[in-house]
């Protein structure tokens, strides 16, 4: 399988990828000592899940794992015969996505309704980068030109990156112990 162009590298070595980078994994650290410091009060595990979440997409910045994706799918619809509507698999992969970030979203809230009320800062967090995700989806598979609007510019995608990482940051740091009737 030819998976041009994607290469095992560093795809954003800037000083503002690296940048990114860093809040991500200050972010999955502040999550993995929160997790540890209130694992007897029942937050532990959405703690790790937020760790590892941001661990993931930092990691991602620089090797640009969604490109690998983009380059298997690519190989994939040749072989099966459908490259030439490769367009309208996209915007329905897309809306899929998309419906089901909203919807992992909303379950992750529904189950931990106690700790995001207590931690905002998280829940918001979680929302800035669930809806980056989503944003950055939708440009790789060209939604954005299919509805008309220009996502190409990537300065909404660096702001939400950081953005949502401070805020899932901030929300570990300042986490404090559930009490015991939540």
């Amino acid at each position: 399988m030819n998976l041009e162009p994607w290469r095992f590298q560093l795809d954003n070595p800037t000083f503002l990828g690296w940048t990114v980078v860093a809040v991500y994994e200050l972010a999955a650290i502040a999550c993995v000592r929160a997790a540890l410091r209130f694992k007897k009060a029942g937050t532990a595990g959405i703690w790790w899940l937020l760790a590892a979440g941001t661990c993931f997409l930092g990691v991602n910045k620089q090797l640009n794992l969604q490109t690998l994706l983009i380059v298997i799918g690519r190989n994939l619809a040749s072989k099966g015969g459908w490259y030439n509507h490769r367009r309208a698999v996209q915007l329905i992969f897309s809306v899929i996505f998309a419906v089901g970030i909203g919807a992992v979203l909303c379950r992750l809230a529904s189950q931990n309704r106690g700790f995001f009320k207590q931690n905002c800062f998280a829940f918001w967090g979680v929302v800035v980068l669930g809806l980056f995700v989503a944003l950055r989806a939708a440009t790789i598979n060209h939604v954005d030109e299919f509805l008309k609007i220009n996502l190409k510019d990537e300065d909404w995608a660096w702001l939400l990156e950081i953005a949502g990482s401070v805020l899932i940051g901030l929300g570990a740091v300042r986490q404090q112990p559930m009490e015991s009737h939540l």
